[in-house]
């Protein structure tokens, strides 16, 4: 492939990958990541068009200028691809990006300035790019941290997509700026060699679609989570909604069943929530409910079930454990809320009924909720802020 059927190729790529971007952006105007993105795809798309024309054809002033804003657009688009990534991930990326930018601009323009030639230009334009992409690297490779790793599967095929795209950037970027010092006619254009064709644009090609493929697949991956998530999770305390726990449940308790296990169930209510909502408001009754739910998501072990079943009402599933570790679990719940001093002041407490599943008993998941409810009522109806076992049947 020639140099001008390589460079018209490589524009129409940015040009499509622009529209991908801005696409995206116009569905979901409200996330900064795509905005971003979108912003990086215009730039991209902007800086292969001046930089082509420029190096085809224009002269004195013009060609100065093209060279300056192209190359210049070209480095912004790669920062502001890794700033859109790193804004993904939840991560600040701060002023200096754009200190970086402006840096770039004005050490171009010392080089035209100085009539260097090509070559120095070209060493410059791809330390730039070779800087972007490692940080894209760098975000891929960090991946999810903090709240988001708990949320999102840290390995998806966006993201490897998005490892590869940039390490074929990089490649390329490298073996370019070792042979364009070593050998810079292989790049002057307009006579290009079919190596400098292949480095110059058509892997930077490949690897662009790639980068942008990875960058909307992270995207639509997180929305699939997150539809997931909201589908089996209740918002406000982070368990599990009261269809989710009541179908997890069930099959919890169907191959307790088959396997001759026990199984334990508890219901839990919180005291006097309704007098929460009175004197403080129901901002700070949420704060009270959603505070309990990490109190009881830490108390349950892995293979536990916990939910909230409706209101201030959770319930939990713990397979496994009969009698003996009942009461514990029932003392150990009651004892993580005692524990936790709310905004508000007062004390919150929590009343807990328990149903112990007995291996080769046979009840089905409405009985076993129906019997705890009634040891959760006698714990409230003998005081409160305590547990009780259901009575045999």
């Amino acid at each position: 492939m020639d140099p001008l059927t390589a460079s018209v190729a490589l524009v129409i790529v940015q040009f499509c990958t622009g529209l991908i971007m801005a696409g995206l952006f116009l569905n979901t105007p409200s996330e900064r990541c795509t905005r971003i993105w979108a912003l990086s795809g215009a730039l991209s798309g902007l800086g292969v068009c001046v930089t082509v024309v420029s190096y085809g054809g224009s002269v004195g002033l013009l060609r100065h200028l093209g060279l300056l804003t192209g190359n210049t657009a070209l480095f912004a688009a790669c920062i502001l691809a890794w700033s859109g990534l790193r804004s993904f991930y939840q991560r600040q990326a701060g002023w200096w990006p754009a200190l970086l930018i402006v840096f770039f601009g004005v050490a171009f323009e010392i080089l035209l300035l100085l009539d260097l030639p090509f070559a120095q230009r070209s060493l410059l334009v791809i330390l730039g790019l070779q800087l972007s992409f490692l940080l894209l690297l760098m975000e891929f490779l960090l991946g999810l941290s903090g709240p988001m790793a708990r949320r999102y599967a840290r390995w998806g095929f966006g993201r490897i997509t998005g490892l590869l795209a940039v390490s074929l950037l990089i490649g390329a970027y490298l073996g370019r700026m070792l042979l364009s010092q070593s050998r810079p006619a292989l790049f002057e254009p307009p006579a290009m060699s079919g190596l400098g064709v292949a480095l110059v644009y058509l892997i930077p090609l490949g690897g662009t679609l790639l980068l942008v493929v990875s960058l909307m697949m992270v995207y639509f991956e997180r929305l699939l989570a997150d539809k997931q998530r909201l589908a089996t999770e209740d918002e406000l305390t982070g368990t599990l909604n009261r269809r989710e726990l009541v179908r997890s449940g069930e099959l919890a308790l169907q191959q307790a069943l088959s396997g001759g296990k026990m199984l334990t169930l508890a219901f839990i209510d919180v005291d006097h929530f309704k007098q929460i909502n009175d004197r403080h408001g129901h901002l700070m009754g949420d704060r009270v409910l959603a505070g309990i739910g990490t109190l009881l998501r830490e108390s349950c072990q892995e293979g536990d079930l916990l939910g909230r079943y409706g209101g201030e009402e959770f319930c939990a599933v713990f397979p496994g454990r009969g009698d003996a570790e009942a009461s514990l679990v029932g003392q150990q719940l009651l004892e993580s809320v005692r524990a936790r001093s709310f905004d508000h002041g007062d004390q919150v407490t929590i009343s807990v009924g328990l149903a112990v599943l007995q291996p080769g008993q046979v009840r089905s998941w409405d009985a076993l909720v129906h019997a705890a409810d009634l040891a959760l009522y006698r714990a409230k109806s003998e005081g409160r802020n305590a547990f009780r076992l259901a009575l045999a049947a």
